[in-house]
Protein backbone atom coordinates (compact mmCIF):
# COMPACT_ATOMS: atom_id res chain seq x y z
CA UNK A 1 0.00 0.00 0.00
CA UNK A 2 2.75 2.41 0.71
CA UNK A 3 3.97 2.06 -2.89
CA UNK A 4 0.87 2.23 -4.28
CA UNK A 5 0.69 6.07 -2.65
CA UNK A 6 4.00 7.35 -3.26
CA UNK A 7 3.21 6.96 -6.67
CA UNK A 8 -0.13 8.31 -6.90
CA UNK A 9 1.36 11.00 -4.79
CA UNK A 10 4.13 11.64 -7.58
CA UNK A 11 1.46 11.41 -10.21
CA UNK A 12 -0.44 14.23 -8.42
CA UNK A 13 2.55 16.21 -8.46
CA UNK A 14 2.84 16.27 -11.49
CA UNK A 15 0.16 16.54 -13.09
CA UNK A 16 0.13 19.47 -10.72
CA UNK A 17 3.71 21.05 -12.34
CA UNK A 18 5.52 20.38 -9.49
CA UNK A 19 8.82 18.90 -10.59
CA UNK A 20 10.18 15.82 -8.96
CA UNK A 21 13.93 15.27 -9.45
CA UNK A 22 15.45 12.22 -8.78
CA UNK A 23 19.10 12.11 -7.40
CA UNK A 24 21.42 10.28 -9.79
CA UNK A 25 23.43 7.03 -8.02
CA UNK A 26 26.49 8.75 -6.05
CA UNK A 27 28.00 5.81 -5.04
CA UNK A 28 29.65 3.27 -6.11
CA UNK A 29 31.07 1.32 -2.52
CA UNK A 30 34.10 -1.44 -3.47
CA UNK A 31 34.81 -4.46 -1.29
CA UNK A 32 38.40 -5.75 -1.06
CA UNK A 33 38.91 -9.15 0.14
CA UNK A 34 42.36 -9.32 1.54
CA UNK A 35 42.56 -12.74 1.63
CA UNK A 36 43.84 -12.34 -2.08
CA UNK A 37 47.31 -11.50 -1.35
CA UNK A 38 47.86 -15.17 -0.77
CA UNK A 39 46.90 -16.13 -3.89
CA UNK A 40 49.34 -17.11 -6.52
CA UNK A 41 50.77 -15.87 -9.85
CA UNK A 42 47.88 -13.13 -11.62
CA UNK A 43 45.94 -13.67 -8.83
CA UNK A 44 47.71 -12.10 -6.49
CA UNK A 45 46.27 -9.02 -5.18
CA UNK A 46 47.93 -6.75 -2.78
CA UNK A 47 47.61 -3.44 -1.53
CA UNK A 48 49.24 -1.87 -4.25
CA UNK A 49 47.05 -3.08 -6.76
CA UNK A 50 44.10 -1.67 -5.43
CA UNK A 51 43.36 1.24 -7.67
CA UNK A 52 41.42 3.85 -4.91
CA UNK A 53 40.40 6.37 -7.82
CA UNK A 54 36.77 3.41 -8.94
CA UNK A 55 35.26 4.01 -5.59
CA UNK A 56 33.40 6.08 -3.72
CA UNK A 57 33.70 3.78 -0.16
CA UNK A 58 35.88 1.07 -0.15
CA UNK A 59 35.03 -1.79 2.72
CA UNK A 60 38.20 -3.81 3.94
CA UNK A 61 37.39 -7.49 4.79
CA UNK A 62 36.65 -8.94 7.23
CA UNK A 63 37.53 -8.76 10.73
CA UNK A 64 35.75 -10.50 13.31
CA UNK A 65 33.83 -10.88 16.69
CA UNK A 66 35.92 -12.37 20.01
CA UNK A 67 33.44 -15.50 21.31
CA UNK A 68 34.50 -14.10 24.86
CA UNK A 69 34.68 -10.66 25.12
CA UNK A 70 32.42 -9.94 22.35
CA UNK A 71 34.97 -7.22 21.20
CA UNK A 72 35.84 -6.89 17.68
CA UNK A 73 39.22 -8.45 16.66
CA UNK A 74 41.48 -9.07 13.74
CA UNK A 75 41.40 -12.18 11.75
CA UNK A 76 44.59 -12.32 9.68
CA UNK A 77 47.08 -10.29 12.18
CA UNK A 78 49.82 -10.86 9.93
CA UNK A 79 48.53 -9.58 6.99
CA UNK A 80 46.13 -6.38 8.84
CA UNK A 81 49.15 -5.71 10.96
CA UNK A 82 52.48 -6.73 10.06
CA UNK A 83 52.33 -6.49 6.39
CA UNK A 84 50.41 -3.28 7.42
CA UNK A 85 47.67 -3.51 5.21
CA UNK A 86 45.32 -1.81 7.44
CA UNK A 87 47.65 1.45 7.78
CA UNK A 88 48.00 0.63 3.75
CA UNK A 89 44.19 0.93 3.15
CA UNK A 90 43.94 4.23 5.57
CA UNK A 91 46.51 5.58 3.15
CA UNK A 92 44.35 5.20 -0.08
CA UNK A 93 42.63 8.18 1.05
CA UNK A 94 46.20 10.01 0.34
CA UNK A 95 45.53 9.06 -3.58
CA UNK A 96 41.55 9.81 -3.64
CA UNK A 97 41.05 12.28 -1.28
CA UNK A 98 37.21 11.79 -1.22
CA UNK A 99 37.14 7.93 -0.55
CA UNK A 100 35.51 6.89 2.80
CA UNK A 101 37.30 3.47 3.96
CA UNK A 102 35.11 1.20 5.88
CA UNK A 103 36.03 -2.36 7.57
CA UNK A 104 33.59 -5.04 7.48
CA UNK A 105 32.80 -7.46 10.09
CA UNK A 106 31.47 -10.86 9.62
CA UNK A 107 31.61 -12.75 6.24
CA UNK A 108 29.74 -16.30 5.98
CA UNK A 109 32.73 -17.93 7.32
CA UNK A 110 32.00 -15.73 10.37
CA UNK A 111 28.94 -17.76 11.62
CA UNK A 112 26.31 -16.30 13.00
CA UNK A 113 26.35 -17.73 16.75
CA UNK A 114 28.38 -15.05 18.29
CA UNK A 115 26.88 -12.30 16.70
CA UNK A 116 23.44 -13.14 18.54
CA UNK A 117 24.91 -13.62 21.98
CA UNK A 118 26.60 -10.20 21.37
CA UNK A 119 23.53 -8.53 20.29
CA UNK A 120 21.23 -10.12 22.74
CA UNK A 121 22.59 -8.44 25.84
CA UNK A 122 22.90 -4.32 26.29
CA UNK A 123 26.55 -5.40 28.50
CA UNK A 124 27.63 -6.76 24.98
CA UNK A 125 26.52 -4.69 22.69
CA UNK A 126 28.43 -1.49 24.12
CA UNK A 127 31.40 -3.46 24.58
CA UNK A 128 31.22 -4.37 20.93
CA UNK A 129 30.26 -0.82 19.81
CA UNK A 130 33.13 0.30 21.93
CA UNK A 131 35.57 -1.38 20.49
CA UNK A 132 34.32 -1.04 16.90
CA UNK A 133 34.81 2.77 17.32
CA UNK A 134 38.26 2.32 19.17
CA UNK A 135 39.09 0.24 16.18
CA UNK A 136 38.14 3.01 13.62
CA UNK A 137 39.64 5.93 15.39
CA UNK A 138 42.81 4.30 15.61
CA UNK A 139 43.00 4.01 11.96
CA UNK A 140 41.66 7.06 10.69
CA UNK A 141 38.74 5.30 9.12
CA UNK A 142 35.51 6.75 8.12
CA UNK A 143 33.13 4.39 8.85
CA UNK A 144 31.89 0.78 9.98
CA UNK A 145 30.04 -2.71 7.61
CA UNK A 146 28.10 -5.13 9.03
CA UNK A 147 28.46 -8.84 7.27
CA UNK A 148 26.24 -10.88 9.92
CA UNK A 149 25.37 -13.70 7.92
CA UNK A 150 22.35 -14.17 8.97
CA UNK A 151 20.21 -13.12 11.63
CA UNK A 152 18.02 -16.13 13.26
CA UNK A 153 19.90 -18.71 10.70
CA UNK A 154 23.08 -20.37 11.10
CA UNK A 155 23.28 -20.93 14.68
CA UNK A 156 21.41 -17.66 15.50
CA UNK A 157 18.11 -17.41 17.39
CA UNK A 158 14.74 -15.98 16.92
CA UNK A 159 14.95 -13.10 18.97
CA UNK A 160 18.04 -11.94 16.53
CA UNK A 161 16.05 -10.28 14.03
CA UNK A 162 14.50 -7.64 16.94
CA UNK A 163 18.18 -7.32 18.70
CA UNK A 164 19.60 -6.73 14.85
CA UNK A 165 18.03 -3.51 15.19
CA UNK A 166 18.71 -2.49 18.21
CA UNK A 167 22.15 -2.87 18.12
CA UNK A 168 21.92 -1.07 14.99
CA UNK A 169 19.67 1.61 16.90
CA UNK A 170 22.20 2.13 19.22
CA UNK A 171 25.05 2.36 16.55
CA UNK A 172 23.41 4.78 15.00
CA UNK A 173 23.24 7.20 18.04
CA UNK A 174 27.13 6.43 18.79
CA UNK A 175 28.22 6.87 15.63
CA UNK A 176 26.28 10.13 14.86
CA UNK A 177 28.20 11.61 18.00
CA UNK A 178 31.51 10.40 16.14
CA UNK A 179 30.47 11.30 12.63
CA UNK A 180 30.96 7.74 11.24
CA UNK A 181 29.31 6.14 8.48
CA UNK A 182 26.92 2.38 9.12
CA UNK A 183 26.29 0.28 6.42
CA UNK A 184 25.27 -3.23 6.20
CA UNK A 185 25.63 -6.01 3.88
CA UNK A 186 22.21 -8.25 3.66
CA UNK A 187 21.22 -11.24 1.73
CA UNK A 188 19.16 -10.29 -1.05
CA UNK A 189 15.92 -12.16 -1.41
CA UNK A 190 12.77 -11.21 0.18
CA UNK A 191 12.47 -14.64 2.44
CA UNK A 192 14.78 -13.57 4.51
CA UNK A 193 12.88 -10.25 5.58
CA UNK A 194 10.42 -12.54 7.22
CA UNK A 195 13.53 -14.68 9.50
CA UNK A 196 16.17 -11.69 9.78
CA UNK A 197 15.38 -8.08 8.59
CA UNK A 198 12.73 -5.69 9.86
CA UNK A 199 13.22 -3.57 6.97
CA UNK A 200 11.11 0.10 8.40
CA UNK A 201 13.55 -0.22 11.60
CA UNK A 202 16.42 -0.94 9.73
CA UNK A 203 15.93 1.80 7.41
CA UNK A 204 15.84 4.46 10.48
CA UNK A 205 19.29 3.75 11.37
CA UNK A 206 21.69 2.69 8.74
CA UNK A 207 23.21 5.24 5.91
CA UNK A 208 22.95 2.35 3.07
CA UNK A 209 22.26 -1.23 2.44
CA UNK A 210 24.36 -3.43 0.12
CA UNK A 211 22.33 -5.74 -1.53
CA UNK A 212 24.52 -9.14 -2.48
CA UNK A 213 21.94 -10.01 -5.44
CA UNK A 214 24.45 -12.53 -6.37
CA UNK A 215 25.07 -16.05 -6.09
CA UNK A 216 20.79 -16.77 -7.12
CA UNK A 217 21.94 -20.17 -8.99
CA UNK A 218 24.81 -22.26 -8.66
CA UNK A 219 25.77 -25.50 -8.90
CA UNK A 220 24.11 -27.04 -5.84
CA UNK A 221 21.16 -26.28 -8.06
CA UNK A 222 21.89 -29.34 -9.56
CA UNK A 223 21.05 -27.74 -12.69
CA UNK A 224 22.81 -24.45 -14.90
CA UNK A 225 21.69 -21.32 -13.82
CA UNK A 226 22.85 -17.79 -13.54
CA UNK A 227 24.34 -16.21 -10.65
CA UNK A 228 22.71 -12.63 -10.78
CA UNK A 229 20.16 -12.72 -13.52
CA UNK A 230 18.30 -9.46 -13.79
CA UNK A 231 15.14 -10.81 -14.43
CA UNK A 232 13.19 -14.24 -14.13
CA UNK A 233 13.33 -17.16 -16.67
CA UNK A 234 9.79 -17.96 -18.08
CA UNK A 235 9.27 -21.25 -16.99
CA UNK A 236 10.40 -19.93 -13.02
CA UNK A 237 6.69 -19.41 -12.21
CA UNK A 238 6.47 -20.62 -8.62
CA UNK A 239 6.89 -17.86 -5.92
CA UNK A 240 10.14 -18.76 -4.55
CA UNK A 241 11.81 -19.18 -7.73
CA UNK A 242 10.04 -16.14 -9.32
CA UNK A 243 12.54 -14.24 -5.89
CA UNK A 244 16.07 -15.14 -7.48
CA UNK A 245 16.27 -12.34 -9.81
CA UNK A 246 17.81 -8.83 -9.34
CA UNK A 247 14.79 -6.83 -10.12
CA UNK A 248 12.75 -8.83 -7.63
CA UNK A 249 15.35 -8.80 -4.69
CA UNK A 250 15.37 -4.88 -5.44
CA UNK A 251 11.93 -4.43 -5.93
CA UNK A 252 11.73 -6.46 -2.44
CA UNK A 253 13.32 -4.02 -0.14
CA UNK A 254 11.72 -1.50 -1.66
CA UNK A 255 8.51 -1.94 -1.04
CA UNK A 256 8.84 -3.46 2.40
CA UNK A 257 10.52 -0.09 3.04
CA UNK A 258 13.95 0.42 2.68
CA UNK A 259 14.97 4.30 1.00
CA UNK A 260 15.88 3.82 -2.41
CA UNK A 261 18.59 6.12 -2.29
CA UNK A 262 20.30 3.64 1.13
CA UNK A 263 20.08 0.51 -1.42
CA UNK A 264 23.22 -0.37 -3.29
CA UNK A 265 22.79 -2.98 -5.43
CA UNK A 266 25.46 -5.39 -5.66
CA UNK A 267 27.32 -6.98 -9.15
CA UNK A 268 29.64 -9.69 -8.94
CA UNK A 269 33.07 -9.96 -10.00
CA UNK A 270 33.13 -13.18 -10.40
CA UNK A 271 30.92 -16.37 -11.99
CA UNK A 272 29.58 -19.38 -10.77
CA UNK A 273 30.40 -22.81 -12.70
CA UNK A 274 28.99 -26.04 -13.20
CA UNK A 275 30.07 -29.26 -14.98
CA UNK A 276 27.05 -30.72 -17.25
CA UNK A 277 25.72 -34.12 -16.91
CA UNK A 278 25.58 -34.44 -20.73
CA UNK A 279 27.84 -32.23 -23.28
CA UNK A 280 24.71 -31.51 -25.79
CA UNK A 281 22.36 -30.00 -23.11
CA UNK A 282 24.00 -26.95 -22.64
CA UNK A 283 21.81 -24.37 -22.02
CA UNK A 284 19.80 -22.49 -19.04
CA UNK A 285 18.30 -25.42 -16.79
CA UNK A 286 20.32 -28.00 -18.09
CA UNK A 287 21.39 -30.73 -15.54
CA UNK A 288 24.19 -30.45 -13.87
CA UNK A 289 26.37 -32.93 -12.03
CA UNK A 290 28.55 -30.56 -9.70
CA UNK A 291 30.49 -27.29 -9.49
CA UNK A 292 32.94 -26.43 -12.47
CA UNK A 293 36.55 -26.58 -12.31
CA UNK A 294 38.79 -25.02 -9.89
CA UNK A 295 40.24 -22.24 -10.72
CA UNK A 296 44.09 -21.22 -10.74
CA UNK A 297 44.30 -18.88 -8.23
CA UNK A 298 40.56 -18.68 -6.53
CA UNK A 299 40.82 -22.84 -6.10
CA UNK A 300 37.37 -23.44 -5.50
CA UNK A 301 34.99 -25.64 -7.23
CA UNK A 302 31.90 -23.82 -8.75
CA UNK A 303 33.19 -20.09 -8.26
CA UNK A 304 35.58 -18.49 -10.78
CA UNK A 305 37.09 -14.81 -10.40
CA UNK A 306 36.43 -12.36 -13.42
CA UNK A 307 40.36 -12.43 -14.48
CA UNK A 308 40.13 -16.51 -13.88
CA UNK A 309 37.00 -16.39 -16.86
CA UNK A 310 38.60 -13.88 -19.02
CA UNK A 311 41.78 -16.23 -19.23
CA UNK A 312 39.86 -19.11 -19.96
CA UNK A 313 38.05 -16.91 -22.68
CA UNK A 314 41.75 -15.68 -24.06
CA UNK A 315 42.71 -19.48 -24.21
CA UNK A 316 39.44 -20.24 -27.06
CA UNK A 317 36.86 -23.06 -26.62
CA UNK A 318 33.86 -21.39 -25.26
CA UNK A 319 30.73 -21.11 -26.51
CA UNK A 320 29.50 -17.60 -25.50
CA UNK A 321 25.70 -16.74 -25.59
CA UNK A 322 23.38 -13.99 -24.29
CA UNK A 323 20.30 -14.63 -22.59
CA UNK A 324 17.98 -11.90 -24.01
CA UNK A 325 15.19 -12.66 -21.36
CA UNK A 326 16.59 -13.10 -17.95
CA UNK A 327 19.81 -10.37 -19.46
CA UNK A 328 22.96 -11.82 -18.87
CA UNK A 329 25.84 -13.90 -20.52
CA UNK A 330 26.45 -17.36 -19.76
CA UNK A 331 29.41 -19.90 -22.16
CA UNK A 332 30.18 -23.18 -22.48
CA UNK A 333 33.11 -25.59 -23.06
CA UNK A 334 32.33 -29.13 -22.86
CA UNK A 335 31.10 -30.46 -19.42
CA UNK A 336 32.30 -26.77 -18.54
CA UNK A 337 28.89 -23.82 -18.18
CA UNK A 338 29.84 -20.48 -16.68
CA UNK A 339 27.27 -17.69 -15.72
CA UNK A 340 29.03 -14.27 -15.51
CA UNK A 341 28.80 -10.86 -16.05
CA UNK A 342 29.91 -8.88 -19.00
CA UNK A 343 29.58 -4.93 -20.11
CA UNK A 344 26.20 -5.31 -21.81
CA UNK A 345 24.55 -7.00 -18.76
CA UNK A 346 26.52 -4.64 -16.45
CA UNK A 347 24.85 -1.81 -17.93
CA UNK A 348 21.81 -2.82 -18.22
CA UNK A 349 21.73 -3.45 -13.73
CA UNK A 350 23.30 0.23 -13.70
CA UNK A 351 20.58 1.56 -15.91
CA UNK A 352 17.69 -0.59 -14.01
CA UNK A 353 19.25 0.87 -10.57
CA UNK A 354 18.96 4.35 -12.32
CA UNK A 355 15.85 3.75 -12.95
CA UNK A 356 14.69 2.57 -9.67
CA UNK A 357 16.48 6.07 -8.18
CA UNK A 358 19.04 3.79 -6.40
CA UNK A 359 21.95 5.25 -4.73
CA UNK A 360 24.45 3.11 -6.18
CA UNK A 361 26.14 0.00 -6.97
CA UNK A 362 28.48 -1.79 -4.77
CA UNK A 363 31.18 -4.14 -6.77
CA UNK A 364 32.18 -7.85 -4.63
CA UNK A 365 34.92 -7.70 -5.25
CA UNK A 366 37.70 -5.76 -6.69
CA UNK A 367 40.49 -8.40 -6.33
CA UNK A 368 38.57 -10.49 -8.55
CA UNK A 369 38.94 -8.24 -11.21
CA UNK A 370 41.56 -8.16 -13.76
CA UNK A 371 44.12 -5.19 -12.02
CA UNK A 372 47.30 -6.06 -14.05
CA UNK A 373 45.60 -6.19 -17.32
CA UNK A 374 46.28 -9.54 -18.15
CA UNK A 375 43.16 -10.15 -20.61
CA UNK A 376 44.05 -7.07 -22.62
CA UNK A 377 40.62 -5.07 -21.94
CA UNK A 378 42.60 -2.64 -19.44
CA UNK A 379 43.71 -2.82 -15.60
CA UNK A 380 40.07 -3.62 -13.64
CA UNK A 381 37.82 -3.44 -16.84
CA UNK A 382 34.88 -4.68 -14.40
CA UNK A 383 35.57 -1.68 -11.48
CA UNK A 384 36.93 0.87 -14.40
CA UNK A 385 33.20 0.11 -16.33
CA UNK A 386 31.07 0.45 -13.31
CA UNK A 387 32.42 3.66 -12.21
CA UNK A 388 32.59 5.14 -15.36
CA UNK A 389 28.81 4.60 -16.25
CA UNK A 390 27.61 5.45 -12.28
CA UNK A 391 29.76 8.45 -11.33
CA UNK A 392 32.08 9.40 -14.78
CA UNK A 393 35.39 9.07 -15.47
CA UNK A 394 37.74 7.91 -12.60
CA UNK A 395 39.35 11.07 -11.11
CA UNK A 396 37.64 13.95 -12.36
CA UNK A 397 33.57 14.26 -10.92
CA UNK A 398 32.80 13.97 -14.45
CA UNK A 399 29.14 12.48 -15.04
CA UNK A 400 28.77 10.23 -17.37
CA UNK A 401 26.29 10.65 -20.57
CA UNK A 402 25.10 7.39 -20.90
CA UNK A 403 21.53 7.36 -20.91
CA UNK A 404 18.82 5.27 -18.79
CA UNK A 405 16.79 2.41 -19.15
CA UNK A 406 13.41 3.51 -20.17
CA UNK A 407 11.52 1.05 -18.68
CA UNK A 408 12.01 -1.76 -15.40
CA UNK A 409 9.33 -4.27 -16.55
CA UNK A 410 10.34 -7.42 -17.80
CA UNK A 411 10.63 -8.41 -21.59
CA UNK A 412 8.01 -10.84 -22.16
CA UNK A 413 9.48 -13.99 -24.60
CA UNK A 414 7.56 -16.79 -26.22
CA UNK A 415 10.41 -19.23 -25.59
CA UNK A 416 9.77 -21.82 -22.03
CA UNK A 417 13.91 -21.26 -21.72
CA UNK A 418 16.79 -19.32 -23.02
CA UNK A 419 18.66 -21.60 -24.52
CA UNK A 420 21.32 -21.52 -27.16
CA UNK A 421 19.39 -20.80 -29.59
CA UNK A 422 19.77 -17.25 -29.05
CA UNK A 423 22.61 -15.01 -31.07
CA UNK A 424 26.27 -16.84 -29.68
CA UNK A 425 29.58 -15.07 -30.07
CA UNK A 426 32.17 -16.77 -32.38
CA UNK A 427 33.90 -19.34 -31.18
CA UNK A 428 37.64 -20.37 -31.65
CA UNK A 429 39.01 -23.75 -32.22
CA UNK A 430 41.60 -23.61 -29.77
CA UNK A 431 40.40 -26.36 -26.97
CA UNK A 432 40.59 -24.60 -23.21
CA UNK A 433 43.55 -26.74 -21.29
CA UNK A 434 41.65 -26.41 -18.41
CA UNK A 435 38.65 -29.18 -18.84
CA UNK A 436 41.37 -31.96 -17.26
CA UNK A 437 41.89 -30.19 -14.30
CA UNK A 438 40.81 -31.99 -11.02
CA UNK A 439 38.26 -30.02 -8.73
CA UNK A 440 39.34 -29.49 -4.96
CA UNK A 441 38.07 -32.11 -2.65
CA UNK A 442 38.24 -29.56 -0.02
CA UNK A 443 36.13 -26.79 -1.62
CA UNK A 444 32.96 -28.35 -2.56
CA UNK A 445 30.60 -27.81 0.35
CA UNK A 446 27.81 -25.93 -1.23
CA UNK A 447 26.71 -22.82 1.80
CA UNK A 448 23.10 -23.84 2.09
CA UNK A 449 21.83 -20.29 3.25
CA UNK A 450 22.19 -19.25 -0.35
CA UNK A 451 21.16 -22.13 -1.75
CA UNK A 452 18.18 -21.98 -4.60
CA UNK A 453 17.80 -25.08 -5.39
CA UNK A 454 13.92 -24.98 -4.98
CA UNK A 455 12.07 -28.16 -5.89
CA UNK A 456 8.85 -27.69 -4.07
CA UNK A 457 6.86 -25.48 -1.31
CA UNK A 458 6.17 -28.58 0.56
CA UNK A 459 5.64 -27.67 4.21
CA UNK A 460 8.03 -29.69 7.25
CA UNK A 461 6.34 -32.54 7.94
CA UNK A 462 4.33 -32.57 11.22
CA UNK A 463 6.34 -34.73 13.40
CA UNK A 464 9.55 -32.73 12.85
CA UNK A 465 10.27 -29.21 14.63
CA UNK A 466 12.22 -26.68 12.43
CA UNK A 467 15.67 -26.50 14.94
CA UNK A 468 17.23 -22.89 15.72
CA UNK A 469 19.75 -23.03 12.86
CA UNK A 470 16.47 -22.96 10.47
CA UNK A 471 17.73 -26.32 8.55
CA UNK A 472 16.30 -29.99 8.89
CA UNK A 473 17.09 -32.88 6.91
CA UNK A 474 13.95 -35.03 5.21
CA UNK A 475 14.32 -38.33 7.73
CA UNK A 476 13.08 -40.05 4.22
CA UNK A 477 16.09 -39.08 1.51
CA UNK A 478 19.68 -37.75 2.56
CA UNK A 479 19.69 -35.61 -0.42
CA UNK A 480 16.51 -33.42 0.44
CA UNK A 481 16.39 -30.80 3.55
CA UNK A 482 14.02 -27.82 4.57
CA UNK A 483 14.64 -24.45 4.93
CA UNK A 484 12.51 -22.89 7.60
CA UNK A 485 12.09 -19.80 9.98
CA UNK A 486 12.11 -20.43 13.75
CA UNK A 487 9.81 -18.27 15.43
CA UNK A 488 7.67 -17.71 12.61
CA UNK A 489 5.24 -21.09 12.22
CA UNK A 490 2.84 -19.18 9.72
CA UNK A 491 5.41 -19.09 7.17
CA UNK A 492 6.11 -21.45 4.23
CA UNK A 493 9.32 -23.52 4.73
CA UNK A 494 11.07 -24.69 1.28
CA UNK A 495 12.38 -28.10 0.20
CA UNK A 496 15.72 -28.75 -1.51
CA UNK A 497 17.34 -31.37 -2.65
CA UNK A 498 21.14 -31.60 -2.95
CA UNK A 499 22.92 -32.47 -6.54
CA UNK A 500 22.80 -35.86 -7.04
CA UNK A 501 26.32 -36.81 -5.59
CA UNK A 502 25.61 -34.99 -2.47
CA UNK A 503 23.82 -35.19 0.90
CA UNK A 504 22.45 -32.88 3.52
CA UNK A 505 25.18 -32.82 6.10
CA UNK A 506 23.32 -31.25 9.60
CA UNK A 507 26.46 -30.85 11.27
CA UNK A 508 27.42 -28.35 8.70
CA UNK A 509 24.21 -27.58 7.27
CA UNK A 510 25.67 -28.30 3.50
CA UNK A 511 25.38 -30.74 0.57
CA UNK A 512 27.98 -33.00 1.34
CA UNK A 513 30.11 -35.46 -0.27
CA UNK A 514 27.65 -38.86 0.50
CA UNK A 515 30.42 -41.01 2.13
CA UNK A 516 30.61 -38.03 4.66
CA UNK A 517 27.67 -37.72 5.74
CA UNK A 518 25.62 -39.93 8.31
CA UNK A 519 22.45 -40.70 7.20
Amino acid sequence: MRVFFLQRLLLLFGICGISIIEAAPDKVVCYYGTWANYRAGNGRFSPEDVNPNLCTHMIYTFVGLNRSTYELMLLDKWFDVDLKGLEKFANFKLVNPNLKRLVAIGGYNEGSSQYSTMANSAVTRTAFINSVVSFVKQYGLDGFDIDWEYPTLRGGQIYDRENFVTLLQEMRARFDREGLILSIAVAATPDYHLSAYNVPEINKYVDFVNLMSYDLHAYWDGSTGHNAPLYAATWETSYYSKMLNVAACVQGWLDDGLDPKKLILGVPVFGHTFTLASTTSNGVAARSTGGGQAGAYTLESGTLSYLEICEKFKKGGFTKVWDDVQKVPYAYSGNQWISYDDETSLLLKINYAKSKNLGGLMVWSIESDDAKNICGNGANPIGTFVYKNVIGTPGTGTTTTQKPATTTTQATTTTTKATTTTTKATTTTTKATTTTTKPTTTTTKATITTTKASVTTTAIPATLTCPPSGFLRDPNDCRAFYQCYPGFPVYTSWRFLCPSNLAFDSTTNTCNYTFLVNC
